[in-house]
């Protein structure tokens, strides 16, 4: 065995006393594991649509589906209302 291997064995894995001192207490609220699934676990994604590939190539991207189905609904609204 050659010395760096030697030297690599014998120097300790664990955080000595002295460098666990220097790191601070982390006490705050968004850092600490919340109960249940994970940590996303109070956030409901909702409903996952496939949409089409011909219909796709369209828009791009999940934002800009977003934007045309809010502007089909708004303009249903204003339709049911005249």
């Amino acid at each position: 065995m050659s010395d760096d291997s030697m030297k690599q064995a014998s120097e300790p894995t664990e955080p000595t006393a002295a460098s666990l001192d220097e790191m601070p207490e982390i006490d705050e609220q968004r850092f600490r594991r919340r109960p249940g699934r994970g940590h996303h676990a109070h956030r409901r994604i909702g409903e996952i649509v496939v949409i089409d590939a011909e219909l796709w190539s369209h828009f791009g991207s999940a934002e800009a589906v977003k934007d045309a189905l809010r502007r089909v609904v708004e303009d249903a609204k204003k339709a049911a209302g005249s």
